[in-house]
């Protein structure tokens, strides 16, 4: 009797463990699947398919056992993922489509203050993306908004602000393919401009304009291609503008 039940015990052991890591004819996965870090007994990742196509939750660990990220699978081509630190906590979470990132996603830091918020199409930044102070949360539990820029393909295209932690403008601009262009405008904390510059390529061109409290222009210089102009070449240029009736700032 007891040799008959440890036959059958192994026979079931043997059964239970033959569920994983299995191909079908087609050599689709099926069922649970399991993979271990490299020279580790340590689980790199586990979940299941069905006729290939990942289902339901799976799981991925660090080397040392701790969770990487959870990946809840919506239907074949969607999932919500979240990514974890090694200490656990939340390093982002949000929305991939066809394995890659879609819509909104959030950013934490090691200590679960919240860095940031971006949207995404097919991988890529696509819309605004918002910077969070830190300190706020810190001390008064605050999400204050550091700075806001708008994204195209991945490349920063359209307007830009950056704040203050009161919550008034300190700067801004506007980019066209990663590249500053238009004018750009830097604010004090009272909300009056300090300096106004021409940008274009990514490089000053223009004039550069500051000033004081009261709004009225202490200096002001004339850039050219990234390069500022000393009072023999501004006087040269500002001449040929006028005969050409050319707007300096463009």
């Amino acid at each position: 009797m007891k040799g008959l039940l440890l036959i059958l015990c192994v026979s079931f052991a043997f059964g239970f463990f033959a569920q994983v890591n299995q191909l079908d004819s087609l050599g689709r996965k099926q069922g649970l699947w399991k993979r271990n870090w490299k020279y580790s007994n340590n689980i790199e990742y586990e979940g299941r398919f069905i006729d290939g196509i990942p289902v339901g939750q799976f799981r991925y660990y660090y080397p040392e056992g701790q969770v990487r990220s959870i990946i809840e699978h919506v239907n074949a081509r969607a999932a919500f993922v979240t990514f974890y630190y090694e200490n656990t906590e939340v390093m982002s979470e949000g929305f991939y489509k066809d394995q890659l990132r879609d819509s909104l996603w959030l950013n934490y830091d090691r200590t679960g203050l919240t860095l940031s918020a971006e949207r995404f199409k097919e991988g890529q930044l696509e819309g605004k993306r918002v910077v969070f102070y830190l300190r706020n949360q810190l001390e008064r539990g605050d999400l204050r908004v550091l700075s806001e820029t708008n994204y195209k393909d991945s490349l920063k295209n359209g307007s830009f602000k950056l704040y203050f932690s009161s919550g008034a403008i300190q700067e801004s601009g506007q980019y066209l393919n990663d590249l500053k262009t238009g004018t750009w405008k830097v604010f004090n904390p009272e909300g009056f401009v300090d300096s106004e510059r021409r940008f274009e390529l990514g490089q000053l061109h223009g004039w550069v304009n500051i000033f004081d409290e009261k709004g009225a222009v202490i200096d002001r210089s004339l850039y050219r291609n990234g390069q500022r102009l000393n009072k023999k070449q501004t006087q040269r240029l500002i001449e040929s503008s006028k005969r050409k009736g050319i707007d300096l700032n463009d």
